[in-house]
């Protein structure tokens, strides 16, 4: 199946009942993924924006995206200035910065942001910008910590990548084999 299919699909089943109040989980996290070739990125983008802004108007659904690799520049601009960041590389390198800025980016700090962007009405949660937020931060790391936040409300991961239903695997090019609490969200592309 096409992407362009699936995407079709996906915004018909997630404007459903079932959907929207997690039917059919067995008490699971209501967290879906929804995965793609990373070189449909622009295309996933560009559905996902007009969708957060139609979907309020046409079925009074509020979808809430939260870009992980905007959330990540937020957290970090808060810590350190682009100067410093600067200066850090310069004199330890490139490994040693993303290791300051992993720790930065704990899943405590991301945890937080994230808890407040979610304050107030909305129905879905969208999380995209994982592959640009890669390696900053992993999507199993941010999946695992969130439940106690996100609540009973649906989160829709966009990947770029591929979900086997228990591995993710970034740009079909990194493996992962943490287990996730996730649901693939749509049939694989053919």
């Amino acid at each position: 199946m096409k992407l362009e299919e699936r995407l079709e699909l996906f915004k018909e089943k997630i404007k459903t009942k079932d959907f929207l109040e997690c039917k059919g989980l067995g008490n699971e996290i209501p967290y879906w993924i929804f995965d793609y070739e990373p070189e449909k990125e622009l295309l996933v983008r560009d559905t996902i924006e007009k969708m957060v802004t139609s979907f309020e108007t046409k079925y009074s659904l509020k979808i809430i995206e939260i870009n992980l690799y905007d959330l990540c520049l937020k957290i970090l601009s808060q810590k350190l200035s682009d100067e410093k960041i600067t200066q850090f590389e310069k004199k330890k390198g490139s490994d040693a910065l993303l290791e300051k800025i992993r720790l930065i980016l704990n899943q405590e700090a991301t945890k937080k942001e994230i808890s407040e962007i979610l304050q107030g009405n909305y129905d879905i949660i969208f999380l995209t910008g994982v592959g640009n937020a890669w390696p900053m931060v992993r999507a199993h790391s941010v999946l695992n910590n969130l439940h106690s936040v996100t609540g009973k409300k649906p989160l829709v991961m966009f990947y770029p990548g591929k979900f086997s239903g228990l591995d993710l695997s970034l740009f079909g090019e990194f493996k992962s084999k943490n287990y996730y609490r996730a649901f693939r969200l749509m049939p694989e592309a053919m």
